[in-house]
């Protein structure tokens, strides 16, 4: 399994064009060696006093977003998402600055008695 995080810094007037970049452009066609994907948005530590890691406070520059992909395999990861990345092709029209991207490869692991959703969110193709 490998872990994919990528940590989007968006323009905060262009938030929901990345939204709508996310759900309807950036498309995962075949989807057997993903495991779940994630968009998320970064929280405060006034929302969550326990955050160490607050991905706010540059809201005048840019909104944080981290996207968390698990695979089966980097190759997965690679033949559906990876083929795309062009670092010659710059930032998004959205985008306050380029996209950080690791790789997380898990050591252990836990699983819990909840499951993830078993369907797409609203909108996301």
């Amino acid at each position: 399994m490998v872990i994919v995080v990528i940590h989007w810094k968006i323009k905060p007037d262009m938030v929901d064009e990345f939204l709508d970049f996310w759900r309807t452009s950036a498309v995962v066609t075949d989807r057997e060696g993903l495991v779940g994907e994630f968009l998320s948005e970064g929280h405060s530590t006034a929302e969550f006093d326990w955050i160490t890691w607050p991905m706010t406070g540059c809201e005048g520059k840019y909104r944080s977003f981290v996207n968390v992909g698990y695979w089966n395999s980097a190759d997965e990861f690679q033949a559906q998402v990876g083929r795309y990345f062009d670092a010659s092709a710059g930032p998004q029209d959205f985008e306050a600055e380029p996209r950080l991207r690791t790789a997380l490869k898990p050591k252990f692991w836990r699983i819990g008695d909840s499951r993830l959703p078993i369907h797409d969110s609203d909108g996301v193709q």
